[in-house]
């Protein structure tokens, strides 16, 4: 984990105590969260945590299934089941899973024994209401920082501005994400569909709420005035702008990717992707690069959050797989991907497409854990302000 990430979340979470302006839907000031003050349970701590009591306890349990965002899921499960002489199953689930989490509780059908999901906010809204249940490995607890622990994350990934370097070999064609809503770029930029990933809602809440004035200083530097708008914030503004320009939505981060780096393109796509589809230069022989050194920054640090169903039938496996899911070995299987952990004991052998550096320069905005009732409750109205100014 970069100290400039944990730094990251652990200035948002002193700096959002402060007045927060309106959400998405204009009106009231998002409240910060009233989390209880969270005691770990015996195994989450270091005294009480019991590796092998742990595996004894889990061969002894039914199979389990886990949702999570990324389809190594389904080789981390495999290696999981072999190492521990258990079953499990990975599923890749990309969209709505906190939905079908919810529904699979409150029906008392459990299905997925552990969610992992990017969607931070939807996992403690599942937290709030005894869907899922927070559970940290009691030999990783105090590598932690505070924010990392309730709801746990798991791991981050960067979700990054990105350009075709072949085509444009000099660096990134603009320098602020403003220029990406006047009319050169119109049908020329991309992200998948904010209607399946709420990922991209809850980032616009987040940016509106805790970072508009640096969406008011970009604007100034680009244009060389204040920005006047009725809109509730520049954020606001900037979002409206941007999604009256025509940009390319695809089903999912994949056709984004596609639109950037697929060769022999004239004029490629600009898109705000995941780290992970950085992969696609290698697989597919894509160029893609970050637009570095873009106001007001380059991307998002996306934590992902991973806990397990309350209601489940075997507790003890499905911690047994979170402990090695976040484990150095469960994390050897996502971290060429661009993803890191949150402890520092647990570390990726290189940053192969550079990400993790962005957080250490400072180019990229935190995510905070202060606020994630609001992040959760102002999606709809954020979708509904996409849509209509689309």
């Amino acid at each position: 984990m970069t100290t400039c990430a944990l730094a990251g979340l652990a200035v948002a979470a002193l700096s959002l105590t402060a007045c927060a302006p309106p959400g998405a839907s204009g009106g009231g000031e998002a409240v910060e969260d009233t989390k209880p003050a969270y005691t770990p349970e015996a195994d989450e701590t270091a005294d009480g945590f019991d590796l092998d009591a742990l595996i004894a306890a889990a061969q002894e349990e039914e199979p389990i299934t886990i949702y999570d965002q990324t389809g190594k899921v389904v080789q981390i499960a495999e290696a999981f089941s072999e190492k521990y002489d258990v079953e499990a199953t990975g599923v890749k689930i990309e969209t709505n899973v906190i939905e079908k989490v919810r529904t699979e509780g409150k029906s008392g059908n459990v299905i997925g024994d552990v969610v992992a999901s990017a969607e931070v906010a939807g996992v403690y809204s599942l937290i709030e209401d005894d869907v899922l249940t927070n559970w940290v490995p009691g030999d990783m607890y105090d590598q932690l920082p505070e924010s990392a622990r309730f709801p746990f994350l798991n791991l981050y990934e960067t979700y990054v501005w990105t350009y075709n370097s072949d085509v444009y070999p000099d660096g990134c064609p603009v320098s602020n994400v403003w220029e990406l809503t006047e009319d050169e770029w119109q049908g020329q930029t991309a992200l998948p569909d904010p209607e399946k990933f709420a990922t991209y809602p809850i980032g616009w809440n987040q940016t509106a709420r805790d970072h508009s004035a640096e969406y008011d200083a970009a604007y100034e530097e680009q244009y060389g005035e204040a920005l006047e708008t009725e809109e509730a914030d520049s954020v606001h503004e900037w979002l409206k702008r941007f999604a009256g320009n025509s940009p390319l939505v695809g089903k999912d981060a994949e056709a984004p990717s596609d639109a950037v780096g697929g060769a022999g393109q004239p004029d490629p796509a600009i898109a705000l992707i995941p780290g992970s589809k950085y992969r696609n230069n290698e697989d597919k022989g894509y160029a893609q690069a970050v637009c570095t050194d873009l106001m007001p920054n380059a991307g998002w640090t996306v934590p992902q959050s991973m806990a397990y169903a309350t209601n489940t039938k075997s507790p003890n496996l499905a911690k047994l797989y979170i402990h090695f899911a976040t484990s150095q070995e469960g994390m050897e299987f996502v971290m060429p991907d661009g993803k890191a952990s949150f402890s520092p004991e647990v570390k990726p052998a290189e940053d192969p497409y550079g990400l993790l550096a962005l957080d250490e320069e400072g180019q990229l905005q935190p995510y905070s854990t202060e606020y994630l009732t609001d992040d959760f409750a102002q999606i709809s109205a954020w979708l509904d302000f996409w849509r209509s100014n689309r």
